[in-house]
C-alpha cells in the first residue's frame, strides 16, 4: 500500500494507519483538553460497565462468566453470524501435500460461511497422532498465513521473519502440533474482505471491511472469531487430532483475535496472546488498537481484562514487548493485575502469566512455548 500524504492532527495518514495497526508506535504524545478527558472519563466509567469482574458480586465468578459470555457474543455480532450461517455446511478443500523434512505442508481452503472462502496452510507432522491442534491468526500482515507457515516471498522475507519468531506455525509443527495458518479475514490479500477501492478509508482495507461489518451488525474481529471456530470444527473432526488440547496462538491484531476467541470458544484449551495485551483505552483517552478491532458498545460491557478474564479457568499467556511502544508498561500492568484477579477467583491462579519480551512487536518463542508445552502436559 504506497503512502499517502494526507496530514492528520501534523502527522502523515501513513504514520496514523501504521501506528493504529500495530506497526509502530507514535513518536508524539498530545494529550487531550481538560474538556475532552472529563468527557471520556464519564463515558466510560467502571460504574456503567456492566460485566466488569467484581469478586464480591453475587455468584462470584461462576455467575459473572455465565452472564458475560452470552453477551459478549452477542456484541460481536457473532449470533447475528450464525443466523445468516445458520444452514451452511462448511466446505474444505485441501491440495496435494508437500514434504518439508519432518513434517507436510499443505495448502487448503475453508468456506466459513456462503460466499466466504478463507485460505489456509496445514502443517502435519510424521506420525500417526493423535497430535494436539494449533490454530494461529496473523495480524496486519498481508502475508501473514504465509510467514506463519514458512513459506516466504524471498530471501529478505524469511530473513525478517526468522529474525521476529515469525514463523510461528513452523515452530508449532515441530513440537508435534497439528498446525494450520489461516488467513486472516480483513487483514491478508488472499482474505481481504471489503477492500477500500473508493478511499474512503484513507487506503486502509482493515478500516472498509470493518465499517461494512457494522451496517450488517457485524464486528470485523466476530467475523475473524467466527472462521477460527469454524477452522475447530473442522480440524478436531479429523482422526489424527486430539480434540482436547486446542492452542490459538497470533501477535498483534492474530492476538486480538486469540483474546476474543478464547473468550467465547471453550474448546481453546491454550491462549497465546502477543503484543496485543493492555486495555482497550487509556486512562487519558488513547485507544491502543486498530479501529478494525472495535467492538461497539464495549466499554458498557467490560474491558479487555474482562476479555481475557473469560479464558479462565482455562490457560492463557499474555506477551507484550519491552520495547514495542504500542501501549504503556502501566496500562499492561495494570490490565495483568486485573486478569490475576479472575483467574484467582477461578481458583487457577497458575494458569493465567504475563511475561515481558526484550524487543518491540513480534513474537517471542522462548516465553511462549515453555508455557504451552508445560501446560500441554497438565
Amino acid at each position: 500500500m504506497p503512502p499517502t500524504r494526507r496530514t492528520f492532527l501534523g502527522l502523515t495518514a501513513a504514520t496514523v494507519a501504521a501506528s493504529a495497526c500495530g506497526e509502530r508506535s507514535l513518536t508524539a504524545a498530545p494529550q487531550h483538553s481538560e474538556a475532552t478527558a472529563t468527557y471520556l472519563q464519564g463515558i466510560y466509567a467502571e460504574t456503567d460497565r456492566k460485566h466488569t469482574f467484581d469478586p464480591a458480586a453475587p455468584g462470584g465468578f461462576a455467575r459473572w462468566q455465565a452472564d458475560a459470555r452470552p453477551e459478549l457474543r452477542r456484541l460481536l455480532g457473532l449470533e447475528e453470524m450464525a443466523r445468516h450461517a445458520a444452514d451452511h455446511q462448511p466446505a474444505v478443500k485441501l491440495e496435494a501435500p508437500e514434504d518439508r523434512d519432518d513434517y507436510t505442508l499443505q495448502a487448503g481452503r475453508i468456506e466459513t460461511e456462503p460466499n466466504v472462502s478463507i485460505p489456509f496452510w496445514l502443517l502435519r507432522p510424521r506420525g500417526d497422532g493423535p497430535f494436539p491442534l494449533a490454530v494461529l491468526p496473523h495480524g496486519h500482515d498481508r502475508d501473514g498465513h504465509n510467514t506463519c507457515a514458512g513459506v516466504y516471498r524471498d530471501e529478505a522475507h524469511r530473513t525478517t521473519s526468522l529474525a521476529q519468531d515469525r514463523d510461528v506455525g513452523v515452530q508449532a509443527v515441530r513440537r508435534g502440533f497439528l498446525t494450520i495458518a489461516p488467513a486472516t479475514r480483513g487483514l491478508a490479500t488472499a482474505a481481504a474482505g471489503t477492500p477500500d477501492v473508493f478511499d474512503r478509508h484513507g487506503g486502509r482495507d482493515c478500516r472498509s471491511h470493518f465499517m461494512h461489518c457494522l451496517l450488517a451488525g457485524r464486528t470485523a474481529v466476530g467475523e475473524r472469531v467466527w472462521d477460527m471456530s469454524r477452522i475447530i470444527d473442522w480440524a478436531i473432526a479429523l482422526p489424527e487430532v486430539d480434540r482436547r488440547n486446542v492452542l490459538m496462538m497470533g501477535n498483534s491484531g492474530g492476538g486480538v483475535v486469540t483474546m476474543y476467541a478464547a473468550a467465547c470458544e471453550e474448546r481453546i484449551r491454550i491462549a497465546v496472546a502477543s503484543c496485543s495485551f493492555s486495555v482497550l483505552t487509556s486512562k487519558t483517552g488513547r485507544i491502543y488498537h486498530c479501529d478494525c478491532c472495535a467492538i461497539p458498545g464495549i466499554m458498557r460491557w467490560g474491558e479487555l481484562y474482562d476479555v481475557c478474564g473469560l479464558a479462565a479457568p482455562r490457560y492463557l499467556l499474555a506477551v507484550n514487548g519491552r520495547h514495542d511502544g504500542l501501549h504503556t508498561t502501566e496500562d499492561i500492568e495494570r490490565s495483568a493485575q486485573r486478569v490475576r484477579q479472575i483467574y484467582q477467583a477461578a481458583g487457577v491462579p497458575d494458569h493465567f502469566a504475563h511475561r515481558w519480551g526484550p524487543k518491540g512487536h513480534q513474537f517471542y518463542s522462548d516465553l511462549m512455548w515453555p508455557f504451552v508445552m508445560q501446560a500441554l502436559q497438565k
